[in-house]
């Protein structure tokens, strides 16, 4: 076989596994957990999945912008947990569902700007940064609600998580809305070009004129903001605001859009739809897990395989690309 149709049959090999892989190996973990139990199967069961998959899905999605820029934000399920205790105790002072969902998504895009900031104008490592801001919006949680869950919210709350238009959950519209936008973003729109280029190679697109720390600024700002939007999904399936909530919220937000194909070793490879299978992916293992009564530790090994295969097929995909 000649140079050329060797590449051009890693071409091809790279185009399959990154464009389909991650639906059929969703296609198949489905049929599998669908003949070893028929509650699997079942329209409840699968509506289920997606609600299941609201939180994570919308959090890994501003994850993949992360990504994408050839960065990492390990303080999103610390930003889940102080900006919907604010949202919380906005609501419960106030009676206000809608003030305290402001200042909750508000609170998000500050944390988010303060991640960005540090890192794209101080030149911090973006893992070193979002590790101590994972540490000390959590720290700041348990302070403001003295590590007491807020409680007896208004019931008109739980609308969001109990509510649906045309028979389909707002949880599922909300899921289709944020990615719709999320799509437009990264495939229509200057910005999202510029943040695939930064990924690919920050200096380059520095060069081109692209305002690189800004562009990183905004990632991590959409980052903080998702992450918020999530944690007020959270708040309303618990009715309350939860300090501890949104504990390794980051893993699952990060192993969906590795799932999806979004490279870790690679910045500027990915895509925002191949991240919301991979999100699907994650809530129909745990879901078909927890009902063929898989201990919760094991649960957590699978999850870390999966992963691990994950960046396998991340580490082979470069390769053909080689």
């Amino acid at each position: 076989m000649n140079k050329t149709a060797g590449k051009e049959k890693a071409g091809v090999g790279s185009l399959l596994i990154g464009k389909f892989g991650v639906i059929i190996g969703l296609v198949v973990l489905c049929a599998v957990f669908g003949l070893l139990s028929e509650a699997f199967r079942t329209p409840g069961n699968l509506r289920n999945i997606l609600i299941q998959a609201g939180t994570n899905s919308i959090i890994a999605a501003g994850m993949t912008f992360v990504i994408l820029a050839a960065g990492i934000d390990l303080s999103v399920g610390s930003i889940v947990a102080l900006s919907s205790v604010l949202g919380a105790s906005i609501m419960k002072t106030t009676d206000n569902i809608l003030l305290g969902m402001v200042v909750a998504l508000a609170a998000g895009v500050v944390f988010g700007l303060f991640n960005g900031i540090v890192i794209a104008y101080l030149d911090f490592p973006p893992f070193i940064v979002t590790l101590s801001t994972m540490w000390l919006y959590r720290g700041s949680a348990y302070v403001f609600t003295n590590g007491q869950a807020i409680v007896n919210l208004p019931d008109a709350n739980m609308a969001l998580a109990l509510g649906r238009f045309v028979g389909i959950p707002y949880i599922v519209w909300l899921i289709i809305i944020v990615y719709t936008v999320c799509l437009v973003i990264l495939t229509r729109m200057t910005f999202g070009r510029k943040v695939y280029a930064v990924g690919d190679n920050a200096e380059s697109a520095r060069l081109s004129g692209i305002n690189v720390q800004a562009v990183k600024t905004m990632v991590y700002a959409i980052s903080g903001f998702l992450a918020a939007l999530g944690g007020i999904i959270l708040m309303s399936r618990l009715n309350s605001g939860q300090p501890i909530a949104g504990q390794s919220f980051e893993m699952t937000a990060i192993a969906a859009a590795v799932i999806g194909g979004t490279s870790l070793t690679k910045g500027g490879v990915g895509s925002i739809g191949g991240t919301l299978i991979g999100a699907l992916f994650i809530s129909a293992l745990m879901n078909g897990l927890i009902i063929l009564n898989v201990s919760a530790f094991w649960q957590q090994v699978v999850m870390g395989i999966v992963v691990l295969i994950a960046i396998g097929i991340d580490r082979y995909r470069k390769s053909l690309g080689n």
